[in-house]
């Protein structure tokens, strides 16, 4: 199994449509006066969004859903999609170190929150081992992690800070 897609309902389409074409790079596969299947992968589709008129903000602290989460591949990809975001004027709610992963939280224009995160580690056998492990035990708790200054770390990126030293950004 592997996750398909997701489904938004949305207040307003166009919003939509251009926030994830932004962020993601989507492009829109069909859509009509309502709804658009978008992809950013050979997926037919990644997302559906669905204008409804009844829709209403979900409260902050309402049961479901609270993040979609997507990996990227390595610091300088991440550090690419904060600076190419912040250049277009969207930049996050919140960052967090959360010890096996570094995180930028943002959110669509329906406040819908979207993660993007990096691993801290080499490979994901030692993320597992810190999730499993003691050291979990402080960051498992609000606010889950450690936070950082997202310009520092493009800055440290730039003048070429290593992995190692990236994943270390707000643990001290």
């Amino acid at each position: 199994m592997y996750l398909s897609h997701y489904g938004i309902r949305a207040r307003e389409l166009g919003p939509m449509i251009d926030w994830y074409a932004t962020v993601f790079g989507a492009r829109v596969q069909h859509r009509n006066e309502f709804l658009a299947f978008m992809t950013f992968d050979d997926e037919h589709h990644r997302l559906v969004i669905f204008e409804d008129p009844a829709t209403v903000p979900k409260p902050e602290t309402a049961a479901g859903v609270d993040h979609i989460g997507y990996g990227v591949a390595s610091f300088a990809d991440f550090v690419a999609i904060y600076e190419r975001l912040k250049s277009e004027g969207i930049v996050p709610f919140a960052q967090l170190n959360h010890g096996f992963t570094t995180s930028l939280y943002y959110r669509d224009p329906d406040g819908n929150e979207v993660e993007f995160s990096v691993d801290n580690f080499s490979n994901k056998e030692e993320c597992s081992a810190f999730v499993t492990s003691d050291r979990m035990e402080p960051i498992g708790r609000p606010p889950f992690g450690y936070d950082f200054d997202p310009d520092e770390l493009a800055r440290m990126h730039r003048e070429g800070a290593s992995d190692t030293e990236l994943a270390q950004i707000g643990m001290n």
